[in-house]
């Protein structure tokens, strides 16, 4: 067994699913430790911890595989959460296992041993982390990143480094921001941009989903571009102050709904054109692994 390797699991533990990959000190990925899992952050306790004890089994069997051991797990997971107690505290998913010491329970796992160290990352501030260290933020000392989902993320860094609240999550978040009739995440998450297409299609049906809308736009779809671009413009409105009293220097884009990102560039570009700072504005290097390296990073750094 080579003892000398060092390998860990990284896990990006979504609200739909959880995904996981076996990594090496160099942020390379073990081939064939890529892994994924229905999460059912919306079901039961025991099925949230069954889907974290197959990927942690999987990853371990990966490890035994290589004749190495396990040097650490970082995890990243939405908010709110405790990260430094590894304590979910969201009600709006996960809520089953609301208040639970998740290193308690991981340690309990066939296979864990008690001296291997286990990190928590809010998803946004890791995939942040991911792109300083190994992707699109390189070079850049003031970043700020949007993760684009079922939600709506930000983090951001100062002189190279991530900017955490109190309990280990992004130092300011954007979601809840007023915003026409409600808050920013109403208009530019999964819930706002399937309300744009249905005011402007008249129609919406339950198996349309937001992947279909940037497909259909990729296709040249008129209406499904305006909707992105629509998207771009909100943004660039809502995150001006931010931006230009932070000195961001790059602004980047995460999450699925990023992969339109190509659609709301323009519309973004020119509502935030006037901000001096901004230099860069562009998607994540990797929208699949950036919260994984980025948890990867810290789980390297404790």
């Amino acid at each position: 067994m080579d003892l000398q390797k060092k390998l860990y699991l990284i896990i990006d533990a979504g609200g739909t699913y959880f995904k996981s990959a076996i990594a090496d000190a160099e942020a390379e990925i073990l081939p064939g430790s890529t892994f994924q899992t229905r999460s059912w952050s919306e079901g039961p306790a025991v099925k949230i911890m069954n889907a974290y004890r197959e990927t942690i089994s999987f990853g371990l069997d990966c490890i035994r595989g290589e004749r190495a051991n396990l040097s650490g797990i970082g995890i990243a997971t939405p908010g709110p959460f405790d990260y430094k107690m590894g304590m979910p505290l969201m009600k709006h998913k996960f809520s089953a296992i609301y208040g639970l010491k998740l290193p308690e329970l991981i340690y309990k796992m066939p296979g864990m041993q008690p001296e291997i160290p286990i990190c928590f990352m809010h998803d946004a501030n890791a995939a942040l982390a991911g792109e300083i260290w190994k992707g699109n933020a390189r070079g850049f000392d003031n970043t700020a990143l949007v993760t684009l989902g079922t939600g709506l993320g930000f983090a951001f860094s100062e002189n190279g480094e991530v900017r955490y609240n109190t309990q280990g999550g992004p130092a300011r978040s954007i979601f809840t921001l007023p915003y026409g009739n409600g808050v920013l995440e109403d208009y530019v998450s999964k819930r706002g941009i399937l309300k744009m297409y249905q005011l402007k299609s008249g129609k919406l049906g339950d198996d349309i989903k937001v992947s279909d809308i940037g497909k259909w736009a990729n296709g040249g779809d008129i209406k499904c571009i305006e909707i992105f671009k629509e998207v771009g413009s909100i943004l660039a409105k809502a995150l001006y102050e931010i931006l230009d009293q932070k000195g961001i220097q790059c602004l980047l884009f995460g999450g699925q709904i990023s992969r339109s990102f190509h659609h709301m560039e323009e519309s973004l570009k020119a509502g935030l054109e006037k901000i001096k700072s901004l230099q860069k504005i562009s998607e994540v290097k990797n929208i699949e692994h950036a919260a994984l390296l980025g948890v990867l990073w810290k789980i390297m750094n404790i």
